[in-house]
């Protein structure tokens, strides 16, 4: 009726002790969690950090577009203000002329 224990049967009743439990595979799942998001949060960085250095690169094409046309813009206004042109226009537009010397009056300033 009665066994004698010995030492294989003590080993064979008791659980190995290497397997790993519940609270490993919860903790190992949760690891493997943090690092699938992680990985996600790198992807979308990247993603955001590409199509913002895309879209700065885009705007600054288009700032030198502008600038070349201010630059073209200023280089006409400064044309067309020339005081040659003023006094062609004046002329045969407005009918203006030079006045004679003897029209001329100036006044002395202190």
């Amino acid at each position: 009726m009665f066994k004698t224990m010995t030492a294989q049967n003590v080993a064979a009743a008791t659980p190995a002790s290497n397997v790993p439990g519940r609270g490993f595979w919860l903790a190992f799942a949760v690891l493997l969690g943090a690092i699938a998001f992680t990985a996600l949060g790198v992807v979308n960085a990247t993603h955001t950090g590409r199509y913002r250095l895309n879209t700065l690169q885009q705007l600054e094409q288009k700032r030198n577009a502008i600038q070349v046309e201010y630059g073209r813009l200023l280089l006409e206004q400064s044309s067309l203000v020339a005081q040659g042109k003023v006094e062609d226009m004046a002329v045969s537009e407005l009918g203006m002329e030079t006045p004679d010397m003897s029209k001329v009056v100036v006044l002395g300033g202190q």
